[in-house]
């Protein structure tokens, strides 16, 4: 585990586990019926299915990443419901608070460096 790392590798493949294990588990545990309703709002089919399979990927995917197992199977699941997960919660053009609209806009960018920190673990 982590043998072909330098330690800033490990650091940093640790913290983008941690990312989708905190949030998959605080989501899960204290959002569920938040984002569910979002889900259902936009129109996702099967919402509270695969707002469950969300959290159950996050989760998996996580530490799969933070024990250095599959760990690029791992990361191009983890890109995909990352692109999923930005289309369903942060649609933009959908707020008309401008505040609350830069603040979705900024979660894409956001997003987009995480996406290339799972491409780096690949």
């Amino acid at each position: 585990m982590y043998s072909d790392h330098t330690i800033l590798q490990a650091i940093g493949q640790l913290l983008i586990a941690f990312l989708f294990v905190a949030t998959g588990l605080i989501n899960a545990s204290t959002k569920f019926k938040q984002h569910l309703d979002r889900m259902a709002a936009v129109g996702v089919p099967f919402a509270k299915f695969a707002l469950i399979a969300g959290f159950a990927i996050q989760i998996i995917a996580g530490l799969l990443i933070a024990v250095d197992i599959q760990r690029a199977p791992a990361a191009a699941i983890l890109i995909v419901f990352t692109i999923l997960a930005t289309a369903i919660f942060h649609q933009y053009w959908r707020v008309e608070e401008p505040l609350r609209r830069h603040l979705h806009v900024s979660y894409i960018f956001s997003n987009c460096g995480i996406i290339g920190g799972l491409l780096l673990l690949m």
